[in-house]
């Protein structure tokens, strides 16, 4: 099952891919971006240790800005992304 993304409020997105293992969370994260516009952010949530690198690899090659990468739990990390 694809990951879904959900706007949160007003130009803030979330992308939950927990469970999925690489290069799912990357792929999903790249692909969310695309959809969103200029000035967006995107939250993605995940629990797939590598993706820590991955994904903000994806997100500068797409000209984002990282935000923040930040370990939520014991298995659980969360990147904060502006479009």
């Amino acid at each position: 099952m694809p990951a879904n993304l959900v706007k949160t409020k007003e130009d803030n997105y979330t992308l939950d891919v927990r469970g999925y293992t690489c290069p799912y969370p990357e792929f999903y994260t790249a692909r969310a971006l695309k959809q969103l516009s200029l000035g967006e952010n995107l939250e993605v949530i995940f629990d797939n240790p590598p993706s820590c690198e991955t994904i903000p690899i994806a997100a500068k090659k797409q000209g984002c800005q990282v935000i923040e990468v930040l370990k939520i739990s014991d298995v659980l990390w969360r990147i904060k992304i502006k479009k």
